[in-house]
C-alpha cells in the first residue's frame, strides 16, 4: 500500500499536519543523546524524513534508515541524494525479524510508523522484542506518533478530521485513496497515552519522558532500555 504513494507523501504530511510534522521531529532530536561514534537506526523510516534530519545534526553519527517498502525507501534515497546528504546506511528490512546483532545501536527512533507496527498484537510484540534486542542498554528509544487527545470534544473533531477530511486530501493530492483511508482509520483506533506506555514498560523499556502536542493527540514518547537490561 505504501509503495504506491511516496511522491506525494512529503508533501501531504505537511499539509495534513498544518507543517507541524517538521517541528515536532525537532523536539525528538532535542531529546536524543549521543556521541561521535554512536550508532542510530530509524525504523518504519518512510521517505526519510526524520532520518535526513538525523544525518544532518549529528554527522558523525551513523544513521541507519530501514523501511519494508522498497519504493519509500527508494524515495528516501533520492531525497538524501538531493539534499546532499550522505553517510545514511539505506536498509529494506522487516523490523519484527532484523538482522544486527544483540546490543548494536546506542539509540532508535520512529516518527508516525508506530501504528503500521501494532495492527496485531503478535506483531507489536515481535517488534517490540527485537527493538529491545538490538538498543544497547541504557539506550534511547524515541516514538513521535498520533495517540487520542484527552478532552471528548477536541477527541471527536480530531476523530472526524482523521477519518473523513484525511482521506478526501489524500485522495485528491495523490490520486490514491485507500492509504490516507487507513491511515485515518489506525489515527482513531490507536492507543492513547496511558494505554502506549503501559505496553512499552510491559516490554521492558524505563519510560524518560512523554510530551504532548495538539492537546494529546500527538506524543513524542522517549524510553530507554534499562542499564541492566538482559
Amino acid at each position: 500500500m505504501f509503495d504506491s504513494i511516496p511522491q506525494r507523501y512529503v508533501l501531504l504530511n505537511k499539509i495534513l499536519t498544518f507543517g507541524q510534522d517538521d517541528r515536532w521531529r525537532d523536539k525528538l532530536l532535542q531529546n536524543i543523546q549521543t556521541k561521535s561514534g554512536n550508532k542510530i537506526l530509524d525504523i518504519c523510516t518512510g521517505t526519510g524524513d526524520l532520518a535526513l534530519k538525523l544525518a544532518k545534526k549529528f554527522p558523525n553519527v551513523e544513521i541507519y534508515a530501514m523501511d519494508f517498502s522498497p519504493n519509500m525507501l527508494h524515495e528516501a534515497e533520492k531525497r538524501a541524494y538531493k539534499k546532499g546528504i550522505k553517510g545514511i546506511i539505506f536498509i529494506e528490512d522487516d523490523c519484527t525479524d532484523m538482522d544486527f546483532e544483540d546490543n548494536f545501536f546506542d539509540s532508535i527512533t520512529i516518527s508516525f510508523g508506530f501504528r503500521n507496527l501494532s495492527y496485531s498484537k503478535e506483531n507489536l510484540s515481535k517488534a517490540l522484542a527485537e527493538i529491545y534486542r538490538v538498543l544497547k542498554c541504557g539506550g534511547n528509544f524515541a516514538i513521535l506518533e498520533t495517540s487520542q487527545p484527552k478532552n471528548i470534544f477536541i477527541r471527536k473533531v480530531f476523530h472526524i478530521y482523521v477519518k473523513r477530511i484525511v482521506p478526501i486530501l489524500g485522495k485528491l493530492i495523490s490520486g490514491k485513496g485507500k492509504p490516507y483511508a487507513y491511515l485515518g482509520g489506525s489515527i482513531a483506533k490507536f492507543f492513547d497515552r496511558e494505554e502506549l506506555e503501559a505496553i512499552l514498560i510491559s516490554k521492558g523499556f524505563q519510560r524518560e519522558k512523554i510530551i504532548p502536542f495538539m492537546f494529546g493527540g500527538i506524543l513524542l514518547c522517549m524510553f530507554k532500555k534499562p542499564a541492566n537490561g538482559a
